[in-house]
């Protein structure tokens, strides 16, 4: 029963790192388009303008994207369990020989 225990509490926690990273990205979303309406109102002279929102986009959509991989492909250290999986392996190998 523990192991059915483990494996729930897992699920949970990989579901709110998911739930976590969608937050994430619709509040990134909402923020970077505010702040584009706001550059390109709040200046009404003629000529190109400066898109410094895009700064903001850009660093924050680092940390948007580190997120996802964290909430998706590394999900609660199943990568860190695979290269200790071979690692074992290698070590067991090496042993028999």
């Amino acid at each position: 029963m523990s192991d059915l225990n483990a494996k729930l509490e897992l699920a949970h926690k990989i579901a709110e790192r998911k739930l976590a990273f969608i937050r994430h990205a619709i509040s990134y979303l909402v923020v970077i388009i505010g702040l584009a309406i706001i550059n390109n109102l709040a200046y009404q002279s003629e000529g190109p303008r400066y898109q410094w929102w895009l700064w903001v986009a850009f660093g924050w959509g680092i940390g948007v994207v580190s997120h996802f991989l964290s909430a998706f492909l590394y999900q609660s250290g199943s990568l860190v369990e695979k290269m200790a999986k071979r690692e074992l392996e290698k070590m067991n190998e090496s042993d028999k020989t």
